[in-house]
């Protein structure tokens, strides 16, 4: 069974092999942190002085509006081998619909994990050019890589189902370039209607808030208590959308 799944592992890696589908996180990591560092250079003194809680509160927000579209890209570029090709019948006869979308599913996270760390990697390096003056804490460094991740990969499901199931990618592209946009606009709704937007997940767990002074035009901000167990019901229905997922796609006829 393990010998299985890695030969099947393998077998995807061959197919994304010169597909260079390492530059789409890599690229949209580069974006992201350059436009950090540009609001860091723009920021003021006092900023600088909580700047890891300035960070853990606008990582949330970039995320929400890249990463949906990075992972639609992503998701869509390990997809379309099969869909261009019309093989997934060819497929199904070789190995099992469900070890093939779990399969595809850990190849896409990879290039989120890489993302992720990446991400998290940089925020020290951004606190000892900038001198913040407060310490980072741990547990909202691992909190904030944890959000990232199971929101992540929650789209990733949401995405590579559309990918398998269209018959070209435009509709899961722009599904994604949609959600980031509605990801981004979700974060001024009403939390009831917020819940309801998957897209804006990656900024619904905070664990810093901002204050904005009108008239000193200085931001303040805060630490809040991480609500651990909404995000842990949120990671259980994850766990039910991959599966949704999961049997949507093997469902489809092919």
């Amino acid at each position: 069974m393990i010998l299985s799944i890695i030969r099947q592992l393998s077998a995807e890696q061959k197919k994304s092999r010169r597909r260079k589908i390492w530059l789409v996180p890599l690229g949209f990591l580069l974006f992201e942190h350059l436009w950090i560092f540009w609001l860091l250079t723009h920021a003021y003194a006092e900023e600088l002085v909580s700047g890891y809680l300035m960070l853990f509160y606008q990582f949330p927000v970039m995320n929400t509006l890249i990463l949906p579209l990075m992972i639609a890209v992503i998701a869509s570029r390990l997809s379309d081998i099969e869909v261009k090709g019309d093989t997934l019948k060819l497929l199904y006869t070789l190995q099992s619909p469900t070890s093939f979308f779990a399969c595809k599913y850990l190849s896409g996270i990879k290039y989120l994990l890489f993302f992720t760390a990446g991400n998290g990697m940089l925020i020290p390096i951004f606190g000892k050019i900038f001198g913040f003056g407060n310490p980072m804490k741990v547990s909202m460094f691992f909190s904030y890589l944890a959000v990232t991740l199971c929101t992540g990969m929650i789209l990733l499901a949401i995405q590579q189902t559309l990918s398998l199931v269209s018959n070209s990618q435009i509709m899961p592209l722009a599904v994604g370039l949609a959600g980031s946009f509605l990801g981004l606009f979700s974060l001024f709704f009403p939390a009831p209607f917020a819940r309801l937007v998957i897209w804006g997940y990656f900024a619904a767990f905070p664990c810093v808030r901002m204050n904005w002074d009108r008239n000193t035009k200085i931001t303040e901000f805060y630490e809040v208590p991480f609500p651990l167990f909404p995000f842990l019901a949120f990671a259980a229905a994850g766990i039910l959308i991959y599966m949704l997922c999961r049997t949507i796609t093997i469902k489809k006829e092919v």
